[in-house]
């Protein structure tokens, strides 16, 4: 009697020790807002990209935005447990740390403020003629707004580089409006400062 007891005491205590293990704490979350975006010329001609003021050959031109994000809100709901510290490692638990953003980006347009060419004159949209620059790879611009892992996974500063890989006819003086449309309706925008792009 007192072995069935016992037997019937360790599978209640394994049953309750496994939920124990399994009881994952809550993450700390964090919410952001995009707060601004800068535009500045880059020069891709040399080894490493720069931004300049200086002119720029056609075919090695590139925009670096600067994406400025405020955090909003933290909340942490971790509790201690000695339990579960002690038999963490028998469980899978998500990470300690959730980041995400108020707002997403539904859309990101950059405009030609001078005449690009006869096809895009001054006003036009010349998004199709960049692509975003990420991880060593050319991707269109659209897989900022398509792909939720390009989402910001830090509370800081955030840059884009976008390259011109549809260069203009002539050597003149150029300029690109780029404008960052959130899903609540606000619309951030910034300019790049004119630039002579030989």
């Amino acid at each position: 009697m007192k072995k069935k007891v016992t037997f019937i005491f360790l599978v209640a205590f394994c049953i309750q020790l496994i939920v124990a293990c399994c009881n994952c704490p809550e993450p700390t979350i964090y919410q952001y807002k995009f707060e601004y975006v800068a535009a500045f010329n880059v020069d891709n001609s040399k080894a490493n990209p720069i931004i300049s003021e200086s002119p720029i050959p056609r075919k090695a031109y590139g925009i670096k935005l600067q994406i400025g994000l405020r955090q909003l809100a933290m909340r942490n709901h971790n509790k201690f447990s000695l339990l579960n510290q002690v038999c963490a490692f028998d469980c899978f638990c998500g990470p300690d740390t959730t980041i995400t953003p108020r707002d997403t980006i539904t859309a990101l347009k950059i405009t030609t403020v001078a005449n690009f060419n006869d096809q895009y004159p001054a006003g036009s949209d010349v998004s199709g003629l960049f692509k975003l620059l990420r991880s060593d790879t050319y991707i269109a611009i659209d897989s900022v707004i398509a792909k939720p892992d390009i989402y910001f996974t830090r509370t800081d500063t955030k840059f884009l580089e976008l390259y011109l890989l549809t260069p203009p006819d002539r050597a003149e003086k150029y300029s690109f409006k780029i404008d960052m449309v959130l899903s609540n309706g606000t619309q951030i925008s910034a300019s790049t400062k004119p630039i002579d792009l030989e």
